[in-house]
């Protein structure tokens, strides 16, 4: 049989990174992709030091050109049976009328518009291997949000939605399409927003004294890791056109 590949997208640190650990730990050979390409080398050389096999490769996922060649990379390793994606970003500041233009572009090439770049070149190959997965990351703000969110949250939505677009599309060929919502987790683009919003990590539950959520603290990537690896794998069959929210209870209490 062909080795199977995954791609993990924004898996330099936090979430992505521990995928991209959780997934190679599957026995899947990862391309490991972030804008950091010094961070996805790094990430790649944990997943080799341990026995696996990986490549980590800059790619700036707004960019058509290195999203045609990260998939084009990743087809190199085996057989293409996973595109996870992971890579997002905030803005700052981002309300409605704040926002610059420039700004909610770039914010919604990352987070939205790289499903669709990487997707146009990733769906064949996972039609030609059978079947796979396309996981993306959203988060609770698709649901439920704060002030000051707007684009980001816009954009989370999106992604549930074209989740369940994808899964109609491409469920004749075998390929799922599931999103993953985590709550707060401590991610390095978590404490930069916690930073931006002049919040301390106590202020957020991020000690684990004053958290929201059900379990009573914050989740670690690895356990979304965890989460996004079952679904992208083959266990997770029947799960299709649906968000797993992973927000340890957080939308579960009403105040």
């Amino acid at each position: 049989m062909a080795q199977r590949v995954s791609i993990v997208t924004g898996a330099a640190s936090g979430i992505g990174r521990a995928t991209a650990l959780a997934l190679a730990a599957q026995g899947d050979a990862v391309l490991v992709a972030d804008l950091d390409g010094a961070g996805a080398e790094r990430t790649a050389a944990e997943i080799t030091a341990a026995g696996g096999v990986a490549v980590g490769r800059a790619v700036n996922v707004a960019s058509a050109e290195d999203c045609e060649a990260a998939v084009g990379a990743a087809a190199s390793l085996g057989e293409l049976r996973a595109l996870v994606n992971v890579a997002g970003i905030a803005a700052d500041p981002d309300t409605v009328e704040s926002i610059s233009d420039a700004d909610l572009e770039r914010l919604w090439s990352v987070n939205v518009g790289a499903v669709f770049r990487l997707g146009r070149h990733a769906i064949p190959l996972l039609r030609a291997a059978g079947g796979g997965a396309i996981v993306t990351t959203s988060s609770v703000h698709a649901y439920a949000t704060m002030t000051g969110n707007a684009a980001y949250a816009a954009s989370k939505g999106a992604l549930v939605a074209l989740t369940r677009q994808l899964a109609l599309d491409l469920a004749p060929d075998g390929i799922r399409s599931v999103c993953v919502a985590p709550g707060s987790v401590d991610t390095p683009l978590t404490r930069r927003e916690l930073a931006r919003r002049g919040l301390s990590a106590a202020d957020a539950g991020f000690d684990d004294s004053g958290s929201t959520t059900a379990i009573g603290r914050v989740a670690r990537p690895e356990e979304i890791a965890a989460v996004i690896a079952w679904v992208a794998g083959d266990a997770a069959s029947v799960v299709n056109g649906t968000t797993v929210v992973a927000d340890a209870g957080l939308l579960a209490r009403l105040v």
